[in-house]
């Protein structure tokens, strides 16, 4: 799975975008470990997802964590971060925002062309759009009332079920070109050339 960044590679130093993502718990309300602000306090599970930029492939998997205990540069810290190639970088947002520019690169702004920014939040939604085919299952979805294991265990097959689905079932991703050595922009294309 990891490989699979490569998979159409150009030369990017981001080859990958990586976010967390929450899932609600129907149980462990009174531990602290278990509770999540994206839920009010409430208990849930986190588990960090890459999407490679040129492809769409989910490419990592990483969880069930703690939201209480972890928040997701922690868990970029704990596991991705290690495995990264010399000069590699993932397209993050802002809740990665304290990481080294070496690892990690965020929409930065001001400074930046109105453009770059577009397609950057272009890159952030598709990304939130994968997340988003995982809460369609019935045990993302709703409050989850097994184990934590069991927890990860249907995360992990649904991983895999919207992998298919992308790839088989016709209910790919919106088309985005990633190129970051470029900065043409192509208006009537609607990415960077």
């Amino acid at each position: 799975m990891w490989e699979n960044r490569y998979v159409n590679d150009i030369g990017n130093d981001c080859l990958a975008s990586v976010d967390g993502t929450d899932f609600q718990m129907g149980w462990g309300a009174k531990y602290k470990r278990f509770c999540c602000h994206k839920f009010y306090k409430k208990p849930g599970l986190r588990y960090e997802v890459a999407v490679c930029l040129r492809t769409s492939d989910i490419v990592w998997v990483s969880g069930p964590h703690f939201p209480g205990l972890h928040n997701d540069i922690e868990i970029f810290r704990m596991g991705l971060i290690h495995i990264l190639d010399d000069g590699e970088r993932m397209e993050a947002d802002m809740g990665y925002r304290g990481e080294h520019p070496v690892y990690i690169k965020m929409p930065s702004g001001v400074d930046q062309k109105e453009d770059r920014q577009w397609l950057d939040q272009r890159h952030r939604n598709r990304h939130e759009t994968v997340n988003n085919k995982f809460k369609k299952f019935n045990c993302m979805k709703d409050k989850f009332r097994h184990s934590v294991e069991k927890h990860g265990d249907c995360f992990n097959c649904v991983v895999v079920l919207s992998q298919l689905s992308m790839d088989y079932g016709g209910v790919g991703l919106f088309p985005v070109v990633y190129d970051d050595n470029v900065d043409d922009f192509d208006e009537q294309a609607g990415y960077f050339i």
